[in-house]
C-alpha cells in the first residue's frame, strides 16, 4: 500500500518522478512536490505521478485528509491498472482543487500485489486499517468487504466477476435481507450479465445462426471454468433465450492451431452460420481480428466488450461494421464535460474503464460529503434517495448496490473527416439496440 514511496506503473519512470519518490520516502515533501511537478510536465499521461502529487501536497501542508485505497492489478493487467488510476487521479485532483471534502483533502493509496496469492492478504490489510474509509478497485471474492464493513466499489464489470456469481448472487440476497447493515458492495456499472443481455438481444434481430469464438485457456483450477468459458455461456443461454440459434462448431482462439479461414468457411458453408460472434481475451484480440478478417463482407459481425479499445480501431478495415456492447461512450451525453476534461488532463482520449473508475471515486466522495466513518458512509450510499452525478450519468444504487441501466451498442465505422480515436476508424453510438 503506498502514497508515493515507490514507482509501481514502472513504464511510467523518468529521473523526475524517481527523485520525487525518493525525496517521498525522506519525508522531503517540498521538495517531491516539485519533482513530481517537474515529472507531469515531461509526461502528462501519467497517473501515478498526479496521485503522487497529490498525496505529497497534502503531506506538505499537512492537511487533514480523507484516505481512500485504490486496488490496482498492476502486475498483472498494466493496461486496466492504468485506466483505473487515470479515472480515480482526474477525480482526487479536482475535489482537491476545489478545496477537498468539507475541507479535508482527499488521499489516495494505491495497493497492489507482487503475486496473486497475496491478493488475499492485502483484502485483509485493507479491511483491518481503520485509516481506509472506502475502496475502489476489482476483486473476484468481495465479501471480506461486507464482513469486515468497508465500502467497496466496483469501476469495471469484468467477465472474471462471473467466477463468483453464485456468491454474488448470495451477496445481494443477503443485503437485500438487511440493506442498512450487510451491503458495502456498489457497482458503478450494470452487472456483466446486463451487458450481454442487452447485446444478445440484437444479436439475435441480426442473425438467426450465431458462430461464436472464445478464448477457451486452461484454468489454473480445473475444477472452475475460464471467465472467458463463463461468459461464452451467458451469450449462448442469452442469444438462445431471444430465438436465434448457436451452431455447435467450435471456436478457440487460444488454440495454437487454430485455423481462422477454415472455421468461418465450413461454419458459413456446412453450419449455415448467419453471423459471427468474437469473444476473445484481451491479449487474443489479435487472433479475434484474423477470423474478422475471413468473415468481412460476408456475414455481420458482433463482438464482446473486450474489443472496445484503441487496438481494435488501428484493425479497423477489417472490422468495420462490427457491433459491441459498452457502458459509456463519449457521445451518449454530449453535455457531459468528463472526456473533455479528461483530455485536458492526460492529452489523450480515454475509455469507458477510466469513466468507471472516476465514477467509482465521486460516488465516494459524494458520500463522504455526508459521512464522517465507514459505517456511515454505507448508510449514506445505500439510502435510496443517495445519487450523483458522474462521467455515467446520474448514479443512483439499489439497496443491493446494484446499478440500474442497460449497455449501449456502438460499431465501428470509417470517420467521414477527422477520428477523435487518431485512426481512420472510431466506434459510432447506435441509438437503436
Amino acid at each position: 500500500m503506498n502514497l508515493g514511496t515507490r514507482i509501481l506503473v514502472k513504464v511510467q519512470t523518468n529521473p523526475e518522478k524517481r527523485d520525487g519518490v525518493k525525496a517521498f520516502g525522506e519525508k522531503n515533501f517540498t521538495t517531491a512536490v516539485e519533482k513530481f511537478t517537474a515529472s507531469l510536465k515531461k509526461n502528462r499521461n501519467d497517473p501515478e505521478t498526479l496521485i503522487y502529487l497529490n498525496n505529497a501536497k497534502i503531506a506538505q501542508d499537512n492537511s487533514e485528509a480523507l484516505k481512500v485505497a485504490i486496488i490496482a492489478p498492476i502486475n498483472f493487467d498494466a493496461s486496466l491498472s492504468e485506466e483505473i488510476l487515470r479515472g480515480v487521479a482526474q477525480a482526487q485532483n479536482e475535489v482537491n482543487n476545489q478545496g477537498g471534502i468539507n475541507g479535508k483533502k482527499l488521499q489516495l493509496v494505491i495497493a497492489s500485489v507482487e503475486d496473486r496469492e497475496d491478493f488475499a492478504r492485502l483484502d485483509n490489510e485493507l479491511v483491518e486499517d481503520k485509516s481506509l474509509l472506502a475502496a475502489v478497485g476489482v476483486r473476484p471474492n468481495a465479501e471480506i468487504y461486507n464482513e469486515k464493513g468497508l465500502v467497496l466499489v466496483f469501476p469495471v464489470e469484468r467477465p472474471s466477476q462471473a467466477e463468483n456469481s453464485e456468491n454474488l448472487e448470495q451477496n445481494l440476497v443477503n443485503s437485500q435481507r438487511n440493506t442498512s447493515k450487510n451491503n458495502y458492495l456498489f457497482h458503478i456499472n450494470p452487472l456483466y450479465d446486463v451487458l450481454v443481455d442487452t447485446h444478445a438481444r440484437y444479436i439475435a434481430r441480426q442473425a438467426r445462426n450465431v458462430a461464436i469464438c472464445g478464448d477457451a485457456r486452461n484454468s489454473r483450477n480445473n475444477s472452475r471454468a475460464s471467465s472467458n468459458q463463463i461468459v461464452l455461456e451467458q451469450y449462448t443461454q442469452a442469444i438462445q433465450k431471444y430465438g436465434s440459434n448457436v451452431i455447435n462448431k467450435p471456436c478457440n482462439l487460444a488454440d495454437k492451431n487454430f485455423d481462422p479461414r477454415n472455421f468461418v468457411d465450413q461454419a458459413i458453408e456446412i453450419e449455415n452460420a448467419s453471423g459471427f460472434l468474437l469473444i476473445p481475451s484481451f491479449r487474443n484480440i489479435y487472433f479475434a481480428t484474423k477470423v474478422a478478417q475471413e468473415v468481412k463482407g460476408r456475414k455481420p459481425l458482433f463482438a464482446s466488450e473486450s474489443m472496445y479499445s484503441a487496438t481494435t480501431l488501428q484493425n479497423g478495415k477489417d472490422l468495420e461494421g462490427m457491433v459491441l456492447p459498452v457502458y459509456w461512450h463519449r457521445d451518449a451525453n454530449r453535455d457531459n464535460p468528463f472526456a473533455e476534461n479528461a483530455f485536458q488532463l492526460w492529452n489523450a482520449k480515454v475509455n469507458q474503464r477510466t469513466a468507471g473508475a472516476y465514477d467509482a471515486l465521486q460516488t465516494i466522495i459524494a458520500g463522504l460529503k455526508q459521512a464522517n466513518n465507514r459505517e456511515e458512509l454505507q448508510r449514506v450510499m445505500s439510502n435510496p434517495d443517495f445519487s450523483t452525478s458522474g462521467a455515467t450519468g446520474m448514479i443512483q444504487f439499489s439497496p443491493s448496490g446494484k446499478r440500474q441501466g442497460e449497455a449501449m451498442l456502438v460499431k465501428i465505422e470509417r470517420c467521414e473527416s477527422s477520428c477523435a480515436s487518431g485512426t481512420s476508424y472510431d466506434f459510432a453510438l447506435l441509438n437503436k439496440k
